[in-house]
């Protein structure tokens, strides 16, 4: 008897475990779509690709226009000019980053493609002896209160509950 119990146990079991990723799944649809700019941005960093970029700062830019928003700088190499892209000004002044025409530079990051050509998505930047992380691994922006980070509904959530995280 014990047996026929334990053999129903096991069956209902295996039933269960094989149901059961089916029905968290109907239970938890997959949110809709993000926006083209969004996930192209999730898919644009590839840790794989990434590149050392030394060079000069030809330009620097807080409130740049370009996709995507936020600090770019132009680094002049041997291979030619390179636009990179650093996230928020308010990251970079928060952790006492500044870049400047002539300042020496060394970035590590991934070529992205935009609709106005190539960046860098920095990961790090380096300037001399300082060094600061920009993107995590998986090239998610660190700096704190930047939403476009964040999966669409927890910044929906976080919207509605009022908070910047």
């Amino acid at each position: 008897m014990k047996s026929k119990v334990r053999i129903l146990i096991g069956i209902v079991a295996l039933s269960v475990g094989a149901l059961l990723p089916g029905m968290i799944a109907a239970q938890n649809p997959q949110p809709p779509p993000r926006s083209s700019q969004t996930s192209a941005r999730a898919a644009a960093y590839e840790t794989a690709k990434e590149v050392i970029v030394v060079g000069t700062v030809v330009s620097y830019s807080e409130s740049s226009m370009s996709r995507p928003n936020g600090t770019h700088v132009l680094v002049k190499t041997p291979n030619g000019n390179i636009d990179v892209h650093l996230g928020p000004a308010s990251y970079l002044r928060a952790n006492n980053f500044s870049l400047a025409a002539g300042d020496s530079v060394r970035f590590v990051g991934a070529i992205s493609s935009t609709e106005s050509g190539s960046v860098l998505l920095a990961r790090i930047a380096q300037k001399g002896s300082q060094a600061l992380a920009i993107r995590s691994t998986k090239g998610f922006l660190l700096a704190a209160g930047a939403p476009r980070t964040l999966p669409q509904a927890q910044r929906a959530q976080s919207t509605q509950n009022g908070s910047a995280r």
